[in-house]
C-alpha cells in the first residue's frame, strides 16, 4: 500500500448551537463555512512547532513507523508479484484488490471514525494489519506463498485502510491547535516521506541480502510499534476550535448526543449526513475533484516502478529500492518547504503551480531512459506531488466542522481507492505501449487538466 495513501493529512472544525448533531442535516451556509475569497490571518511558525506538543510527537513518531511499514510492505511486495508472475498486470490486480475496500466501505470507515474513539480504531487496524504482514511471512518463509495469498493479503489491508485512515486524518484537530494546522500536515508528509527514503531502500538491500521474507518480518513488528505509540496519545482530548474559531461541545456533550439513539440508526443518520454536506459544499466538491485527478492518473507511477526497475533499467531489487527512495527524498524536501511557509496566503494558486510540477515532472520520468536523469526528475515528482496534497488537504480540512470530518475524510480516501483502481488500466496501457510511455500520459493528464480548472474555476484561484 503506497502512502496515500496516501495520503492523505489535514483537519479542522465543528457545528455550533445546541441542536443535536444527529439530527439535522447539515448543509455550508448553517456551519459557516467561509467563502473561498476571505483569507485567514497570515500566521508564521517554526518549521517544526507541532513537534512541541507531546500528543504530537507520539502521533509523529507511530506515523513514521506506520509509513515504513508501508513504504518497506509496497516494495517487497510489488517485487514479489512481478517475481512470481512476470506481469505489469498483476501488480495492477494486487491495487485493484487494494482499492476495492476503500472505494466500497470508504464511507462506513468515515462514520465509524466520528462514532467511536479515534484513538481505539488506529491501535486495533495496526494490530490488524501487523497480523496480515506476519501471515504473508510465514507463507514466504514456507515456501508456500501463492499469487491468490497476495491478493487475499492485499484486499485485507484495503479494509483496515478504510477505517484507519478517516481516524489517522481527523484525530488531528484533537491534538493541534488552528494556526499549526498547516504545520502539522506538512510535517506528517515530512514523516511519511522519510519513511519513503528509508524504507524503499532498506527493503530493497534486506530482499538482496536475506529474503523477502525477512522484510515482511520487519513490516509486522513496526505496525505493532505504531499501535503503541498510537496508545502512548492521551485518551482525554476535545478539539479547540471549529470554522469560525469558536469552542466546540465538549466530548461528553457530543458523546450524549450520539447516545441519544441507537448505534446502527445513528451510522445511517449520519451517513446520510455526510453525503448531504459534501454534496451542498462547494468548496469541499472542487478540492476533491482537483485531488481526484492527480491520483489517478498521475500516482500509479509507484505501483509499476518495479517494471521500470527490472524491465526498463534492468536492474534488481536495489535499483527499485533506488527509485523509490529518490521519489521519497523529493517528498521529504517538498513537505519541509511546505511546513516552513506557516500560513501561507495563497493557496489556491500554490495548488495549481504545484500540480503543473507534478504532471510536467511525470512527463520527464516516464520518458527518460537514463537511471540518473530518472532518480532526478522523480526527486521532482515527490516533491511537487507531496506539496500539492498536503495543501488541498488543508483546505478541505480548514473547511470542514469537526465532527464531520471522519465523513469527508473518508470521501477524500476514495479518491486514493481510485489511485491503486487506476494502476490496472494504466498496466494494460504500459503492457501495449510501454510503461515510461503509460506514465508519460498519465502527467500530460494531470498538467492538461490543471490548466483547464486554473482557467475555468476562478474560486480555485483565490483559495486562501
Amino acid at each position: 500500500m503506497t502512502d496515500r495513501q496516501a495520503a492523505i493529512i489535514l483537519f479542522a472544525m465543528c457545528p455550533q448551537g445546541d441542536k443535536d448533531p444527529v439530527q439535522e442535516p447539515i448543509v455550508p451556509g448553517s456551519l459557516g463555512e467561509p467563502e473561498a475569497e476571505v483569507a485567514p490571518a497570515h500566521f508564521r511558525i517554526s518549521t517544526f512547532a507541532s513537534l512541541t506538543i507531546p500528543d504530537y510527537r507520539w502521533y509523529w513518531l507511530g506515523l513514521l513507523a506506520y509509513f515504513s511499514a508501508m513504504q518497506m510492505q509496497t516494495v517487497a511486495q510489488g517485487w514479489l508479484v512481478y517475481s512470481m508472475t512476470n506481469s505489469p498486470v498483476a501488480l495492477g490486480l494486487v491495487s485493484v484488490a487494494i482499492g476495492i475496500p476503500i472505494l466500497l466501505f470508504s464511507m462506513l470507515g468515515g462514520v465509524i471514525a466520528d462514532q467511536l474513539d479515534k484513538r481505539r480504531i488506529l491501535i486495533v487496524t495496526q494490530i490488524l494489519l501487523s497480523i496480515i504482514m506476519l501471515a504473508i511471512a510465514i507463507l514466504v518463509s514456507v515456501n508456500a506463498i501463492r499469487f491468490w495469498h497476495l491478493v487475499a493479503g492485499a484486499f485485507l489491508a484495503g479494509l483496515a485502510f478504510v477505517f484507519n485512515v478517516p481516524a489517522r486524518l481527523a484525530i488531528i484537530p484533537e491534538i493541534v491547535d488552528r494556526h499549526r494546522l498547516l504545520n502539522s500536515i506538512s510535517l506528517n508528509s515530512l514523516g511519511m516521506n522519510l519513511s519513503r527514503v528509508a524504507g524503499p531502500s532498506i527493503a530493497g538491500a534486506l530482499i538482496a541480502l536475506v529474503g523477502i521474507s525477512a522484510v515482511y518480518f520487519i513490516v509486522a513488528a513496526l505496525y505493532i510499534v505504531a499501535a503503541i505509540s498510537m496508545y502512548a496519545i492521551s485518551q482525554n482530548r476535545t478539539p479547540a476550535f471549529n470554522i469560525e474559531g469558536d469552542v466546540i461541545m465538549k466530548n461528553e456533550e457530543h458523546l450524549a448526543s450520539k447516545n441519544s439513539t441507537s448505534f446502527p440508526a445513528a451510522i445511517w443518520t449520519d451517513l446520510k449526513e455526510g453525503i448531504s454536506y459534501m454534496w451542498h459544499s462547494k468548496i469541499t466538491l472542487l478540492l476533491l475533484i482537483m485531488a481526484f485527478v492527480p491520483l489517478v492518473f498521475g500516482l500509479p507511477y509507484i505501483n509499476l516502478m518495479p517494471v521500470f526497475a527490472k524491465d526498463v533499467f534492468q536492474m534488481g531489487a536495489e535499483g527499485l529500492g533506488f527509485l523509490m527512495a529518490a521519489a521519497g527524498l523529493g517528498a521529504m524536501a517538498g513537505s519541509l518547504a511546505i511546513a516552513s511557509i506557516g500560513d501561507f496566503r495563497h493557496k489556491g494558486i500554490l495548488i495549481i503551480v504545484l500540480a503543473l510540477g507534478f504532471g510536467l515532472s511525470l512527463v520527464a520520468f516516464g520518458l527518460s531512459h537514463d537511471f540518473e536523469l530518472s532518480l532526478i526528475t522523480l526527486v521532482i515528482v515527490g516533491g511537487t506531488g507531496t506539496g500539492y496534497m498536503a495543501t488541498n488537504n488543508m483546505l478541505i480540512q480548514s473547511n470542514t466542522p469537526h465532527r464531520m470530518l471522519g465523513r469527508v475524510m473518508s470521501l477524500y480516501m476514495v479518491t486514493f481507492a481510485l489511485m491503486p483502481l487506476g494502476t490496472l488500466p494504466v498496466a494494460a496501457v504500459a503492457e501495449a505501449i510501454g510503461v515510461g510511455t503509460a506514465v508519460a500520459l498519465g502527467g500530460a493528464i494531470v498538467f492538461s487538466f490543471t490548466i483547464v480548472m486554473a482557467l475555468s474555476q476562478s474560486s480555485l484561484r483565490h483559495l486562501r
